[in-house]
């Protein structure tokens, strides 16, 4: 029985050697797979070395060849002026009893466009500096904490010629007079408003006119064309409210207010006497709005228009409130009528 168990466990050690064999010469070639990966890899970052080293090499030969131009182009430009002087001098030598007077006036012309030149640059350098100086004054009076003062920076920007500053410099200057126009035009707008409402059209048009010389955005400037055209209307200011009052019903379409700005435009076109543009006004304002609350004083004012006499006047006076646009609640108080329309907006 024991000789049959050893005959049983010989071809097992056999098979389990051989496996151990096995899998020692796979780690063997693992090992030297990643071996000759390894020495590939270092060939590779050999010759890309060898690659950055022979660039390295083309550059420097590049700039000793730029730098031995360079000297030659120096050494070329001295050994000319040498030689033009020379033969300058020779010239005058040999024809000094003819040409001395002519040679002292070129060289005299020649020392005025140097020092010509100079002081032009230093005027220049002056001019630089002193926009600079003002410049950071602008900046500073910009960043002050009285709006008055920040808007006199502004208004010092802009007399400032900002082409001989830095780009540095301009760029802070256009962000800091940006932001301080966005504040200050924001508080004259909403005192503009606050204006309008109490019926102080003097004031509403100060401060509108004041916020739209900021530059607003298009949306602010057309709103505040809007409330700055009633105003102008309003105070019989007819020539200034008419770009006003077409800027807004040309921007601004989807307006509450628009057929009541179109009525106060088709009333400035006719009292600066632009009778063809009222009535191409009332007509478009008939078409689009046809169930407005101004429809009856359109058709009047068609009506005078078309007719261009006193008596069409006159009959645009009786059925329509007179010479001035009728209001949504009281006919004879526009400013009220603006500031209920505005408030819809």
């Amino acid at each position: 029985m024991r000789d049959s168990g050893e005959v049983v466990s010989g071809p097992r050690k056999v098979a389990s050697a051989t496996e151990q064999r096995v899998d020692v010469d796979k780690e063997l070639s693992e090992i030297r797979k990643e071996v000759i990966e390894s020495r590939n890899l270092v060939i590779k970052t050999d010759n890309l070395l060898k690659s950055l080293h022979a660039e390295v090499k083309a550059v420097g030969r590049r700039q000793e060849d730029f730098e031995r131009r360079q000297w030659i182009s120096s050494a070329t430009a001295y050994l000319l002026f040498a030689v033009i002087i020379v033969a300058a001098s020779l010239l005058v030598g040999a024809a000094r009893s003819w040409s001395t007077k002519s040679e002292r006036q070129r060289m005299q012309k020649a020392i005025e466009e140097l020092t010509g030149k100079q002081e032009k640059d230093r005027a220049d350098l002056q001019l630089a500096q002193t926009a600079s100086r003002r410049a950071a004054d602008a900046y500073r009076q910009m960043s002050a904490a009285s709006a008055d003062d920040r808007l006199k920076g502004v208004e010092a920007l802009a007399s400032l010629d900002t082409s001989r500053v830095s780009a540095l410099e301009k760029q802070a200057l256009n962000d800091r007079a940006a932001a301080v126009r966005n504040e200050i035009g924001q508080e004259a707008l909403e005192r503009g408003k606050a204006a309008f409402r109490k019926s102080d059209m003097k004031g509403a048009i100060r401060e509108l006119g004041r916020f739209l010389a900021m530059k607003p955005s298009e949306a602010e400037a057309t709103e505040a064309a809007y409330y700055l055209g009633v105003a102008y209307t309003v105070s019989k200011r007819y020539e200034e409210a008419v770009p006003l009052l077409a800027r807004f019903v040309a921007q601004d379409k989807r307006a509450k207010s628009r057929d009541y700005a179109m009525l106060l435009l088709a009333h400035s076109y006719e009292q600066t006497g632009q009778l063809d543009k009222a009535a191409q006004v009332i007509r478009e304002a008939i078409g689009t709005y046809p169930n407005s609350d101004f429809a009856t004083q359109f058709r009047t004012r068609l009506h005078a228009v078309q007719k261009g006499t006193a008596g069409g006047a006159d009959a645009a006076t009786a059925q329509g409130g007179g010479g001035k646009p009728a209001a949504v609640r009281n006919p004879s108080d526009p400013v009220q009528a603006a500031s209920a329309q505005g408030a819809g907006r």
